[in-house]
């Protein structure tokens, strides 16, 4: 398998996996694929399993990649992202996976693929506590002045 992605509504979760030797290109194809599936839900969260890929470093081909994830890709998913790659990858490569990683609102990079599960998990599956509500409004007045 060099990459493929599985819509599971049931569990309300999309998920890519790929491993072995890849190029951007073929990791655009799956991207492009998985957006003109016609049971793809935008809101659905996302976890992009990419350990084990090894991927070449070429400057126009991560150019394309850039392109897509900033035009197509950025522009139809509206979920949260998970993306998840081995901490053994070239660190030039690491850092353009972060900044292609950033361009998306909710998402977030990872090494490890548990803590990539529980952060979809608390952000998509888990109830905000009342408790973390009560935080955050409390947050909001921290510059307020005394009353």
């Amino acid at each position: 398998m060099a990459a493929a992605y599985h819509i599971n509504d049931d569990e309300g979760l999309i998920t890519v996996r790929a491993e072995g030797d890849l190029d951007t290109h073929a990791i655009a194809a799956i991207g492009r694929a998985m957006l003109d599936d016609a049971g793809f839900d935008t809101d659905l969260p996302l976890l992009m399993d990419f350990r084990g890929v090894r991927l070449a470093r070429q400057a126009e081909a991560l150019a394309e990649l850039r392109a897509f994830v900033e035009h197509e890709f950025r522009v139809e998913v509206d979920g949260t992202v998970a993306v998840v790659i081995d901490d053994g990858l070239d660190p030039r490569l690491c850092a353009d996976l972060y900044r292609l990683t950033c361009m998306l609102s909710r998402a977030e990079l990872f090494e490890d693929y548990e803590q990539a599960l529980k952060w979809i998990m608390r952000r998509d599956f888990a109830p905000l506590s009342p408790l973390l509500e009560q935080q955050d409004s409390a947050d909001d007045r921290r510059n307020e002045a005394p009353e």
